[in-house]
């Protein structure tokens, strides 16, 4: 009798833990991720660079690195890509309000101009990305960032698994700008995608800003 009260016991409390674990992530997803992904940027960033952050971007032509970067949060580009007649905003960072406003850049990745790999995202739905799989072999995308324009020709798309983490490289001695989107792209049908549409293009020429 003892062991069965013992266990009922056991079975309550897992069943008490498991409800405020869910709680907890809840608020956390509700909540708190707006709060707590700038800090996450902050460790992210670092270690991809091993170096201080500051606020404002700067670009240091010699060294090929930015000397401040921008807030998380923050417009500090601007993403043309002619050929399906795409502008955007370009923000530091993709948590799910920065997704709603326009294109996040992914925090453990480089940015414009750092000789590395750059990773976008942006939702599928009308005026984001909804057009992503357009782009052809060849087309030409802009980022005209606060501190210099950057071109880059598409090279190659692929349709991915979400849990495909090596579709993402982050090359450290390459530019290479990685875009990607829900997949399939069915315009105006919410819910879960599985699988992603992603567009890598190569950097072919820049345009600093000297001040």
């Amino acid at each position: 009798m003892i062991k069965n009260v013992n266990k009922k016991k056991f079975a309550s409390n897992l069943a008490i833990s498991f409800f405020f674990a869910a709680i907890f992530v809840l608020c956390y997803y509700f909540l708190l991720e707006d709060k707590i992904m700038p800090y996450v940027s902050l460790i992210n960033t670092t270690a991809v660079r091993g170096e201080d952050i500051e606020i404002i971007a700067k670009y240091n032509i010699e060294a090929k690195r930015l000397i401040d970067y921008p807030s998380y949060g923050s417009k500090y580009a601007t993403l043309e890509i002619p050929s399906i007649n795409l502008t955007l905003p370009v923000y530091h960072g993709d948590n799910k309000k920065i997704l709603r406003l326009g294109v996040g850049h992914y925090t453990g990745s480089y940015f414009p101009g750092e000789n590395g790999s750059i990773l976008y995202a942006a939702h599928n739905n009308a005026g984001l990305f909804h057009d992503l799989d357009k782009i052809k072999v060849g087309d030409i995308i802009t980022i005209k960032a606060t501190y210099g324009t950057f071109k880059y020709q598409m090279k190659e798309y692929k349709i991915v698994k979400e849990t495909d983490l090596s579709a993402f490289p982050i090359q450290h001695d390459k530019e290479l700008l990685m875009m990607y989107t829900c997949w399939p792209i069915d315009k105006g049908i919410a819910g879960h995608k599985k699988e992603r549409y992603v567009v890598y293009a190569e950097k072919i020429g820049d345009e600093i800003e000297k001040e």
